[in-house]
């Protein structure tokens, strides 16, 4: 059995919560090639017990912020996902720990998870603040499963035409 699905929460001030909801649950809808557009007030939920946002938050703002929770529990995730996901890196997935992903063993995997979380760093007796963004991935793999060869993606002729093209000079297709 494999989990699949899509949760979205935010801390919202409660005043403008439902416009700035649905305005950021369409545009994460966008950039991440998602459903998250369907997240409408039939599946959102406003938990009054919760935990506190992390992040550095004035007492005054603090206690204007409302949990916001959606969820779309059928929602599938895929390698359309992972391409917008890997774009926000610094090295765009090209380079680091990220240029080892790869998304068919991702999505192969027993069970992955991607999330992105975002919250203010402000400097200490100053309204200068920067947003910080952490993003996650985390997947499990049965190695058995995941070490099997799959089949490669392009067809390539025999080795035989390969090094006979390189002698006689003419362009390899």
């Amino acid at each position: 059995m494999r989990l699949r699905g899509c949760i979205h929460w935010n801390f919202a001030n409660v005043y403008r919560a439902d416009g700035r909801w649905l305005t950021l649950t369409n545009a994460l809808s966008g950039l991440f090639c998602a459903s998250l557009n369907f997240i409408d007030s039939t599946r959102t939920t406003r938990p009054v017990m919760s935990f506190q946002p992390t992040g550095d938050h004035s007492n005054s703002t603090l206690s204007d912020l409302h949990l916001l929770h959606g969820t779309l529990p059928r929602e599938v995730v895929c390698t359309e996902n992972l391409t917008p996901f890997l774009k926000l890196l610094p090295c765009k997935g090209k380079a680091g720990i990220s240029s080892l992903l790869d998304g068919h063993k991702l999505f192969d995997a027993s069970w992955q998870s991607m999330s992105i979380d975002v919250r203010p760093i402000c400097e200490t007796g100053s309204n200068d603040c920067q947003l910080q963004i952490t993003q996650t991935i985390d997947m499990v793999l049965d190695i058995q499963r995941s070490k099997r060869p799959r089949g490669t993606l392009k067809p390539r002729p025999p080795d035989a035409l390969l090094t006979k093209s390189r002698q006689s000079n003419s362009p390899a297709c």
